[in-house]
């Protein structure tokens, strides 16, 4: 399985995403309360990285790129890239397995 040059994708760390990430595909979501303010903080891991996004709706993982990750409310929240849907991707960190490539 042949995997993109991580170095390819931008990512956003250390900080919460704006719009303009999510314009620039450095990030997929943007935190918020209902009244729209925004809340959580980046949480500290090595970005970008490669996971496998588990759909329950899907019998094979996909292959991914995550390059965003956030928390709120006790909950973690991951964004990426799916490569082979070439899109992108939002879930629960739960959803993700990240993997090393050699």
């Amino acid at each position: 399985m042949n995997w993109p040059d991580i170095t390819q994708f931008e990512a956003t760390v250390g900080r919460l995403a704006t719009k303009e990430d999510t314009n620039k595909n450095r990030a997929s979501f943007l935190l918020q309360s209902k009244d729209g303010q925004r809340i959580g903080k980046p949480i500290e891991m090595e970005l970008p990285c490669f996971a496998l996004f588990h759909d329950e709706d899907c019998d094979e993982p996909k292959r991914t790129v995550i390059f965003q990750a956030e928390e709120a409310d006790g909950i973690k929240y991951f964004g990426g890239w799916l490569i082979d849907d070439e899109t992108q991707i939002v879930g629960y960190d739960t959803d993700f397995e990240i993997i090393k490539i050699k």
